[in-house]
């Protein structure tokens, strides 16, 4: 398996940082390392339609800048487990920091159902126990 032969469902919400005058969004995989024959599946707008209800409904929110907006993404892997080295080349080598948080290493999130291949999850980027 490699990065680019997989596929990742993410549930996101926006946020808004008062002191940066931004938003921003917050990830929560629901499905990881999902194969690339999965993707008209997972692609389906009745499927994403369906979630997002559910998580909409389900989310349990403390925060107090959420925005209101969310949705279902898919992200490809190539993006999905990009470290600070992959986008900054030697400024940042060796940094296998994830770039973005999409909730990569970790199961504990909201909605978390599957990782279709748990053993490749633990080679990218850097490790944190759950």
């Amino acid at each position: 398996m490699t990065r680019e032969s997989t596929i990742h469902l993410t549930y996101w919400r926006e946020y808004y940082d008062d002191e940066d005058m931004d938003w921003f969004p917050i990830h929560h995989t629901i499905f990881r390392n999902v194969p690339l024959s999965q993707l008209n599946r997972l692609n389906s707008k009745q499927l994403k339609e369906r979630v997002k209800a559910f998580c909409d409904k389900n989310y349990k929110e403390s925060a107090s800048n959420f925005t209101g907006h969310s949705g279902v993404d898919i992200i490809v892997g190539t993006e999905y487990y990009k470290t600070y080295e992959d986008e900054f080349g030697e400024s940042a080598y060796n940094d296998k920091s994830f770039y973005t948080d999409y909730g990569q290493k970790y199961n504990t999130r909201q909605f978390f159902k599957k990782d279709y291949n748990p053993k490749f999850t633990l080679t990218q980027g850097k490790h944190y126990d759950n």
